[in-house]
Parts: C-alpha cells; sequence; structure tokens
C-alpha cells in the first residue's frame, strides 16, 4: 500500500503503537502493585452508610471546632 510508504504515517503509527505498549505495561505494572482485596473493600462498604451518615449530620449540624 501506498499509504504506509508514507514517512509521517510511519511515524505517527509507531508513536501510537509504542504510546500503546506503554500504557499497557504500565497498567499492569500498576494493577501488579495494587492488587484487589475484595475482603477489605467489602469491610470499608459496610461503614460506607455511617460515613454518609456523618457527613450529612455535620453539614446539618456545624461544629465550631470544625469550622475552624
Amino acid at each position: 500500500m501506498q499509504l504506509f510508504k508514507n514517512r509521517i504515517i510511519q511515524t505517527v503509527l509507531l508513536g501510537c503503537g509504542a504510546m500503546l505498549m506503554f500504557s499497557m505495561i504500565s497498567y499492569m505494572l500498576f494493577t501488579h502493585a495494587f492488587p484487589k482485596n475484595a475482603e477489605e473493600e467489602a469491610r470499608i462498604k459496610q461503614f460506607q452508610s455511617t460515613w454518609d451518615k456523618r457527613a450529612q449530620y455535620y453539614k446539618e449540624h456545624p461544629h465550631e471546632e470544625l469550622s475552624k
């Protein structure tokens, strides 16, 4: 194909390929460094409603110490 013999097109395709490969490697390293812990997430979600209720309470009843 004539299009792929163009130097600018080759450079753009090479850049896109390199960015895609770099993104995939970065994502794999990130997921390996921070594994998903289902047990910990379930424990955090257990207290989410309590946090929401406290946030709502403090919005409705501002405390002087918290306003500083």
